[in-house]
């Protein structure tokens, strides 16, 4: 139940896979009140994106649209409360700016 709460995973809208030179060399991050919480890049997932689709798709059918979640990098732990204001940037683009509420 830790990540399945009203408000839970925000969404900003859909950058094109063409828009990164390199699936496996992908910066995010995540500040929470100016402070950063999570800081990787893709290179460091257990598996590609590819591994994860055709894994997944052996069990649900994905249809466009479909979100997958990948979990949290080993940089990443810590609650988030009303009143935080949230940052996330994937290669130095600010794609969220956001306060819980």
């Amino acid at each position: 139940m830790a990540k399945y709460f009203d408000g839970a995973a925000p969404i900003f809208g859909f950058k094109s896979i063409t828009d990164y030179q390199d699936l496996a060399d992908i910066n995010f991050n995540l500040k929470i009140n100016g402070k950063e919480k999570q800081k990787s890049n893709t290179a460091f997932m257990i598996h590609d994106f590819a591994d994860i689709i055709v894994f997944i798709y052996e069990y649900m059918t994905l249809q466009p649209g479909d979100l997958i979640f990948t979990g949290t990098p080993a940089l990443g732990k810590g609650e988030i409360f009303k009143g935080d204001q949230l940052q996330c940037s994937i290669n130095g683009e600010l794609l969220l700016d956001f306060k819980m509420i």
